[in-house]
């Protein structure tokens, strides 16, 4: 009888432990696939949303000067521009300026009275905090010697691909989080192997660019 018993009571404990339980543990493997999948949805979001942020967007919060382009120079492979405007329109070295579509060109590096002068993002004097868009991802993009802009000190666990767009980061306080800089062309480990290298395409070509626009910060 006792046998009996203690058989009908690990039966019992068995299914309780099967159907109890184990239907807990479903449960938590459905919503946090639920989640996972929410997630992706999420980043995706953002992804779509940040491929179109246009200098109107940014004139909600920001405050916009218009300059005019009137000199360019690929001098020893630091392309720079020469803009109308200066320390009379509150021009400042760092400022971000971008194009009329809203993607950042490069930033201001030399100011007088009346002529700034602006570092594009293949200018290997550039650096910029950048992203992959959608993702928690980060590194410094720069220019190089043969004209091209690299999203680079991106962790080797990072997850890149071909198409994926590369916006600004949140660690410059001149620079709005969230602007268009290019999308990735190509990737490579970095040559000590520490990190990788996202090669980029930017959608803007110097010698169609006659007038630029400068964030000059909150309004």
């Amino acid at each position: 009888m006792g046998t009996l018993a203690s058989k009908m009571s690990g039966s019992i404990f068995n299914w309780q432990e099967k159907n109890v339980n184990g239907g807990e543990a479903n449960q938590l493997k459905e919503k946090n696939i639920a989640l996972i999948q929410e997630n992706a949805q999420l980043k995706e979001k953002i992804r779509s949303d940040q491929k179109q942020f246009s200098n109107d967007t940014l004139k909600t919060n920001y405050s916009l000067t218009e300059a005019s382009i009137i000199g360019k120079d690929n001098f020893f492979n630091t392309p720079i521009f020469f803009i109308l405007g200066g320390k009379d329109k509150g021009l400042r070295d760092g400022l971000p300026v971008l194009d009329g579509n809203g993607v950042l060109v490069g930033t201001i590096q030399g100011v007088q009275e009346k002529i700034s002068q602006v570092a594009l993002t293949p200018n290997h004097q550039s650096r910029i905090g950048g992203r992959i868009a959608g993702s928690d991802w980060d590194g410094v993009v720069e220019g190089n010697r043969d004209l091209r802009a690299v999203l680079e000190m991106l962790p080797l666990e990072s997850k890149i691909n071909n198409g994926d767009q590369v916006v600004t980061d949140n660690r410059n306080p001149d620079i709005p989080q969230g602007i268009v800089i290019g999308t990735v062309a190509a990737i490579k480990e970095s040559d000590d192997h520490l990190f990788n290298q996202a090669l980029l395409d930017l959608p803007w070509e110097s010698n169609n660019l006659d007038k630029v626009w400068v964030i000059l910060g909150r309004k």
